[in-house]
């Protein structure tokens, strides 16, 4: 019996081989360098000046896309007519006038402090400190109609991205409890607060809440050595006010564009991968001397045309599991048009298995892909043999430092438990030919490696391939930070 096994198998490799061999074919007539510059050509074009958020160049990528899935025949999701998802944003403006008083004294806007919702003022009332503000630290504690002064983040070692995204959480529990404003005191060395009040003081764009204008204050502060800031923080208790006069802010149009691949297997076909890139860039420079657009060639036409790529090779060949391609909206902005996604998918969460997303900063070793999220999840050994047989190597982070995991769209995902890589073109450090092209003008079509580039997408679309047919689920490898809320969500 083992030696006719033995013979079954060896009568099946040259199928299996030849098959693979079909496969790879296919794959290099969908992803080349010439389908690749039609895609990158049009969305970095001078004329689409950076497809910045909320501008008509970006609605103009948007509807690019969603013909050339069209084109495809790919499907829309009934939730998602003509393939787009609208996603609230609003474009904020810097308030008149915000003024915290605390005892006798009074804290100014962007001297101590900056706006981040609501438009209401408070009259003076009672000021209680409530810690980091965690659901411990409201606990029992009345705070209806009272001003809550909390840290920032969720302990004295919280980084400034993790504070930021807790910040919500905290305004939750505060409007939950019938608080009457949350005031957080930013304190982190490694990001000086002039630094913070000149990216935020001078309006931004956000993802709009449930009813905006309902929204209670939130307001970040300055941390200062003031004695009534001092006192309240040892637990005295304090009076204060808070007087604000707010712009309206404008609501944007922007969304995902969002098509769908069924999966050919009866059972897979349930389990959806999510192949993802953001479309959007920067913008143009204001008040530049000459070249003032920024193209986003690298970041992100580039991971833009590896998504089309992979469509056009999956419209003809549709694998095991479900497709899901998402063109993403407002990266650069905060990740909002991926958050969006996750907080409103099409499908029921538990059903998407796998984030294969595409973008980078550009590159600057062109053996390589660098998977930023390398040995986080078991779909990595697909991701390496579709790397190598196109003549790549898969490495890892570069730049571990720089905490790139959470800067880029695969982190909402990841954050809801969704086994989530970013696929990036090679990068071995942040030196200087790559800080030439990053949120540049330089960054032009013409300045790209295409015979770098059509092994790049080709490793992508392939790796999706695999991932895509493989029999076994992508799963976080155990001790990952995110395998508790994996397991969570796939119960």
């Amino acid at each position: 019996m083992k030696r006719n096994f033995l013979y079954i198998m060896l009568l099946c490799l040259p199928w299996c081989a030849q098959g693979q061999s079909k496969v790879l074919e296919q794959i290099k007539g969908a992803a080349n360098r010439n389908v690749a510059a039609s895609h990158l050509t049009f969305l970095a074009a001078d004329e689409m000046r950076g497809r910045g958020t909320g501008s008509p160049e970006l609605a103009i990528a948007a509807n690019y896309i969603a013909a050339q899935f069209k084109m495809l025949g790919l499907k829309s999701f009934e939730s998602t007519p003509g393939y787009f998802q609208p996603v609230g944003l609003r474009r904020t403006f810097p308030p008149v006038r915000v003024e915290f008083k605390l005892g006798t004294t009074v804290f100014k806007f962007k001297d101590d402090l900056l706006l981040r919702d609501g438009k209401s003022s408070v009259g003076e009332t009672a000021v209680v400190f409530l810690g980091y503000g965690s659901d411990a630290d409201f606990g029992s504690q009345d705070v209806a109609g009272k001003i809550v002064v909390t840290r920032a983040g969720t302990s004295d070692k919280s980084e400034p991205g993790e504070a930021f995204r807790e910040s919500r959480a905290k305004l939750k529990r505060a409007t939950a409890k019938g608080a009457a404003a949350l005031v957080e005191i930013i304190n982190f060395p490694q990001l000086p607060w002039a630094r913070l009040a000149g990216y935020f003081a001078s309006g931004q764009v956000e993802l709009t809440t449930a009813d905006e204008a309902a929204a209670m204050p939130r307001v970040w502060m300055r941390m200062t050595d003031s004695p009534e800031l001092t006192a309240l923080l040892a637990g005295k208790p304090a009076t204060g006010s808070l007087a604000i006069t707010a712009a309206e802010p404008k609501q944007l149009k922007d969304k995902n564009v969002l098509a769908l691949i069924e999966g050919t297997d009866p059972k897979l076909r349930q389990e959806y991968v999510v192949v993802s890139a953001h479309y959007d860039h920067i913008g143009v420079n204001k008040n530049a001397v000459g070249d003032s657009i920024n193209n986003g060639a690298r970041d992100n036409a580039l991971g833009t045309s590896a998504i089309l790529q992979a469509a056009a090779f999956f419209a003809k060949h549709p694998p095991k599991r479900s497709i899901i391609f998402a063109a993403l909206c407002a990266e650069e902005v905060g990740l909002f048009g991926s958050k969006w996604f996750v907080e409103h998918p099409p499908v029921p969460l538990k059903q998407v298995v796998y984030n294969l997303d595409c973008d980078g900063a550009g590159y600057n070793d062109k053996s390589i892909v660098t998977l930023i999220d390398l040995n986080r999840t078991t779909a990595d050994v697909n991701i390496r043999k579709g790397c190598e047989t196109f003549g790549l190597t898969l490495k890892g982070d570069p730049e571990p430092t720089q905490n790139l995991y959470e800067r880029s769209d695969n982190y909402n995902f990841a954050a809801k438990g969704i086994p989530a890589v970013d696929f990036s073109p090679g990068i071995k450090g942040f030196d200087e030919e790559l800080m030439k092209y990053y949120h540049q003008p330089p960054d032009e079509v013409g300045s790209l490696d295409f015979d770098y580039l059509e092994k790049f997408f080709r490793a992508f679309v392939y790796s999706a391939y695999l991932i895509a047919n493989d029999a076994q689920r992508p799963l976080w490898k155990a001790g990952d930070k995110f395998e508790p809320v994996g397991k969570e969500l796939y119960r």
